[in-house]
């Protein structure tokens, strides 16, 4: 998952649509990564110029901009071209991961910027999270495992929302069995191990994100994993010195 989603702790109390979002105005300037590189956030194409690729491409720069630019106003209507680009791209083939992946992850950047969308967000990622994962569940990394192994970690139990702390630790586990090597996913089961009251572990893996090398495709995010496994060694709390916002 290239969205770390460090400040994404939903505050459950909202009652806007997610199905109600539609594209805004043009993000003139914004510019985000993609894979390693920069790039301008592109306009949604006319509907007979739509294809998988370019729709998958937007949603991903989108969500770079969502996460990263200082304006709220920016990062809200980044999110929400996101996530339209990404809603076209899983109707256009819903047997594709990447469509139902970067929906979440845009929905969710949504309700990080503007909490009063909290409540759908969560019903729109938990189902959009675990098809991704029924198709491709080492996709991005184990994205699917590690970012709904988040929001299960971070949202409250039934009957108020989804949370199972429990749950999220197994699907994070996975994770890192699944890519040892990859060091943002040490950080987040640090994280399920903290809460489990197994402190000693999680800080091992927080050391592990420490000491992992970056993969090629993840250099612009390394050092910010870096200073949150730092942070979170000296018994700071998940977000704080995480983000580059």
């Amino acid at each position: 998952m290239r969205i770390a989603l460090c400040l994404f702790t939903l505050a459950l109390c909202g009652c806007k649509s997610i199905s109600s979002v539609r594209a805004p105005e043009a993000l003139a300037g914004n510019r985000g990564y993609l894979y390693g590189k920069s790039t301008v956030v592109p306009t949604p194409a006319p509907p007979a110029a739509k294809d998988f690729g370019s729709l998958i491409q937007a949603a991903q720069a989108a969500a770079s901009v969502a996460e990263q630019d200082s304006q709220p106003d920016k990062r809200r209507e980044a999110a929400k071209r996101g996530i339209i680009a990404a809603r076209d791209a899983r109707a256009m083939q819903p047997d594709r991961v990447e469509g139902h992946y970067w929906y979440a992850i845009n929905v969710g950047l949504l309700a990080d910027v503007d909490r009063s969308y909290g409540l759908a967000a969560v019903a729109e990622m938990e189902p959009a999270l675990k098809r991704a994962g029924e198709i491709d569940e080492r996709y991005d990394y184990a994205g699917p495992l590690r970012v709904l192994g988040i929001l299960l970690l971070r949202t409250p139990a039934p009957p108020v929302s989804i949370g199972s702390p429990r749950r999220g630790l197994r699907l994070l586990q996975r994770a890192v069995e699944l890519f040892p090597d990859y060091p943002e996913n040490y950080l987040y089961l640090g994280e399920a191990l903290r809460e489990a009251g197994r402190a000693d572990e999680a800080k091992t893996a927080w050391q592990k994100a420490l000491a992992l090398p970056a993969p090629a495709d993840r250099k612009l995010e390394a050092k910010r994993w870096q200073q949150q496994a730092t942070h979170l060694l000296a018994g700071g709390r998940d977000g704080a010195g995480g983000s580059s916002r």
